[in-house]
């Protein structure tokens, strides 16, 4: 190899290393290094390094029928992630229509009549149904903070699906 051959071989280094090449470029220098005799030391290890690089470049060929297993496995994870996303909304709501259903039934017009002797009286009933009416609304806000619970988890689940899937992609 002569001394400018040598020359504009360092040059394209430079510029390969400095990440400054074009692709054009990058193929001439490994042509270069490929068919190049009589390399000084420093360039007889790029030409080695190049080398190496070339042979980790060959891709294998992919064994047939790889790729609809693959399709098949992505499809069938989705499906299951699909029925467990549908599985949580339906259960939640069915958890909020029961808490519905059971705080908003119909009861049986009562027969107007005074029950109570007295107000004091008539006050104890009170507090002891405005009690029972606390009770069934707290319970009712925790059936619907498990239900946000479930949906937060389900969301959380979607999200990490959906990043996977990207992955495989890339």
């Amino acid at each position: 190899m002569k001394g400018s051959e040598i020359e504009k071989t360092e040059e394209l280094l430079n510029r390969y290393y400095n990440g400054e090449s074009s692709e054009a470029e990058e193929k001439a220098l490994r042509q270069a290094l490929a068919e190049a005799d009589g390399l000084p030391p420093h360039l007889q290890v790029e030409k080695e390094y190049f080398r190496q690089l070339a042979a980790c470049a060959e891709v294998p060929e992919m064994p047939e029928g790889m790729e609809q297993r693959l399709s098949r496995l992505v499809d069938r994870r989705v499906r299951i992630f699909r029925l467990r996303w549908i599985g949580g909304v339906a259960a939640g709501l069915l958890l909020l229509l029961s808490v519905g259903g059971y705080l908003y039934r119909p009861t049986p017009a009562p027969t107007p009549q005074d029950t109570c002797a007295t107000p004091t009286e008539a006050y104890a009933q009170a507090q002891k149904a405005l009690l029972k009416l606390s009770i069934t609304l707290n319970k009712g806000v925790e059936g619907v903070e498990d239900v946000h619970a479930m949906a937060a988890k389900a969301q959380k689940d979607v999200i990490d699906q959906l990043n996977r899937i990207n992955n495989t992609r890339q």
